[in-house]
């Protein structure tokens, strides 16, 4: 169900924290909870059956995974991770077996020093964003160099979510420049640039309309800005922030080609507040080890916040129909200062091509790591392929894997 747009909110000044959420945010969420009880009764239940899993211990060497960053897949099959430990593309058959690594390190053509994303484009070749080598570049399914685009560091980004619409390159991506002039939350999410990666041609929605507020979450989702899933007519696509409130955001292509928010998606609400700010050190030393608990340095900083409800992946399924996946981190058994983990909880939710709810569920439970959390970025359900399997990175006893499954609604 489309409902009308939020009022806008301004922040007093960009660097200056001043919300408090109560401390009840880091209460235990139990793993039998579920969000909103009554819209659940209403629903059908989706499950996950997963039939694929790429990395564990008892494979051969050259199944297990570094760093994954991201999944992507061919019209064989086949199966591509970015390793940003290896600084490699490792490819699988649709059945697990390894077949090459593509890439390396290094500086010449087809290599990397340090990989940032992945990408597929029109012609189903294979992105890659190189920080190290401040390159774009562009190899095919087999690592034959194509061709690379340089960082234009007069007017660059560095997006966490790519598309190809329309003969342009839409971008996901928040600009955390100190020096820039524009205040931090009236700086836009969505880019629109040439096909080199060079020329920016206009942006749109302003982080000021989204309804977090403070400079915690700000810089939170500088680093993870969440997803957005396109339609198959390439007219409309559905935004899902970093920080999962319960919200999704629609956005149409107008006459005039450009794009424009046109209403969100009401969805399951967490059990759990969705963000905390901590006013002062002392706040953050009192749950330093509770889940989503960070640090984060910055001008003006460090600032001090927990987050306990994120998005972990959106698409559009060949119905038409949208699924987006959340996260809710909640506390081990016996958690405590001690602690080596806590636990996220994935859930799906369905919604039919008019935006009503349809299904829902608690499809999987991962261990976090603490150290380990500080750095995603991107959805941990990362890729649906053209069948309808999702590909999920997790650890297990902290060793990185990447996990088919499908969706089974009852």
């Amino acid at each position: 169900m489309i409902i009308d747009q939020i009022p806008v909110y301004r922040l007093l000044t960009i660097y200056v924290l001043w919300i408090a959420i109560p401390f009840v945010v880091f209460l235990s969420c139990s793993r039998s909870e579920q969000p909103d009880i009554q819209a659940s009764e209403r629903l059908r239940t989706v499950i996950m059956e997963s039939d694929l899993v790429i990395g564990s211990e008892d494979q051969p060497p050259d199944h297990q995974l570094g760093q994954a960053l991201s999944v992507r897949t061919d019209s064989d099959g086949n199966i591509y991770i970015s390793d940003l430990a290896s600084l490699t593309i490792k490819v699988f058959d649709s059945d697990g077996h390894y077949i090459r690594s593509l890439g390396g390190r290094g500086r010449g053509p087809g290599e990397f020093q340090m990989i940032e994303f992945m990408e597929l484009t029109p012609e189903g070749h294979l992105v890659i964003m190189d920080r190290g080598n401040l390159l774009y570049t562009t190899i095919t399914t087999r690592g034959e160099y194509v061709e690379s685009f340089p960082y234009n560091f007069s007017n660059q980004f560095y997006p966490t979510q790519v598309y190809y619409n329309d003969g342009k390159l839409m971008a996901l991506f928040l600009d955390t420049n100190p020096l820039l002039d524009i205040p931090g939350d009236e700086r836009h999410l969505f880019h629109i640039y040439t096909l080199d990666y060079q020329e920016l041609l206009y942006s749109f929605f302003p982080f000021l309309e989204l309804e977090i507020e403070g400079h915690y979450p700000w810089l939170e989702m500088s680093f993870a800005l969440g997803r957005f899933s396109m339609n198959a007519m390439g007219d409309t696509f559905i935004y899902s922030p970093g920080i999962y409130y319960g919200k999704l955001y629609v956005f149409k292509k107008q006459d005039d080609g450009k794009w424009a928010l046109d209403g969100k998606i009401e969805g399951i609400e967490p059990i759990v507040e969705p963000y905390a700010i901590f006013t002062s050190e002392t706040q953050y030393n009192r749950a330093e080890n509770h889940p989503g608990t960070l640090k984060i340095f910055s001008a003006g900083g460090p600032y001090f916040g927990n987050v306990l409800s994120i998005n972990t992946g959106i698409f559009h399924l060949q119905d038409g129909r949208i699924i987006h996946f959340f996260g809710q981190r909640r506390e081990n058994e016996g958690f405590g200062q001690e602690a080596e983990f806590h636990y996220l909880d994935i859930y799906a939710q369905i919604f039919s091509e008019d935006f009503e709810l349809e299904s829902y569920g608690l499809l999987h439970t991962i261990e976090e790591r603490l150290h380990t959390r500080r750095h995603i970025r991107y959805s941990l359900v990362n890729w649906k392929d053209d069948v309808e399997n999702f590909y999920l990175m997790e650890l297990k006893d902290d060793v990185p894997l990447v996990r088919r499954f499908t969706l089974v609604e009852m």
